[in-house]
């Protein structure tokens, strides 16, 4: 039920949001430059293991601004840091409502409720951002991954094959390509029963040639 409400919340938001980016560059927030200087002490005291005074700073920068994202994601991490899910979750949610494309905040989200053990709804917050940016590469790892404890092994090879062929596009580095690659090996196994590309009719001699290359038959 709150996911639900969640996400018609956020529907509406993004109808407002597509309205508003039609319009001139905006002129700066009302309390926009002390919150930044806020956000900034309070990742110093952040830095310097200061988590409760970072929490206080954090706080006073989104009652300062309440469009400063950045200041979610700190709060939000600042939270889930000490043990705090369900606050981070809540001021999590808040700062996408207030920026439904902030993918920084959808992935923290999502760790947020993998670590509280809500993986279904995790799942979805991973998903709710690949649907605005399809190919971004901590995105499509967290989706992967998460399948993974889920058992979904379609799922997850369905995310580690696109990463996998988007390696240069999305500007991974050797060792992430490798790390995508070892899965889609392994999940291909895996899903070989359930996935339409890989499954053994692939490789059948009336297979189209286009299908028979993405499975990679011999």
């Amino acid at each position: 039920m709150r996911w639900r409400l969640f996400t018609t919340v956020l529907g509406l938001v993004a109808g407002l949001s597509a309205s508003a980016s039609a319009q001139p560059s905006r002129a700066a927030r009302p309390g926009e430059a002390r919150a930044a200087r806020l956000i900034q002490t309070g990742e110093s005291y952040l830095a310097a293991g200061d988590r409760g005074s970072a929490i206080g700073y954090f706080r006073e920068a989104i009652q300062s601004d309440p469009g400063a994202i950045r200041a979610y994601l700190r709060l939000g991490e600042s939270y889930r840091g000490r043990g705090s899910l369900r606050d981070a979750r809540t001021v999590l949610e808040a700062g996408l409502v207030r920026d439904p494309d902030a993918a920084a905040l959808w992935l923290a989200l999502a760790e947020t409720l993998r670590e509280a053990g809500a993986i279904d709804d995790a799942a979805r917050a991973v998903r709710s951002l690949l649907a605005r940016q399809p190919d971004h590469p901590a995105g499509l790892r967290m989706r992967a991954s998460l399948a993974r404890e889920r058992g979904a092994w379609s799922e997850a090879l369905t995310a580690y094959r696109r990463l996998v062929a988007q390696a240069d596009a999305l500007g991974l580095s050797p060792e992430e390509r490798a790390e995508a690659e070892r899965y889609e090996a392994a999940l291909r196994l895996l899903a070989r029963p359930l996935d339409p590309i890989s499954a053994p009719r692939s490789c059948a001699d009336d297979a189209s040639a286009i299908r028979r290359a993405v499975a990679r038959c011999p």
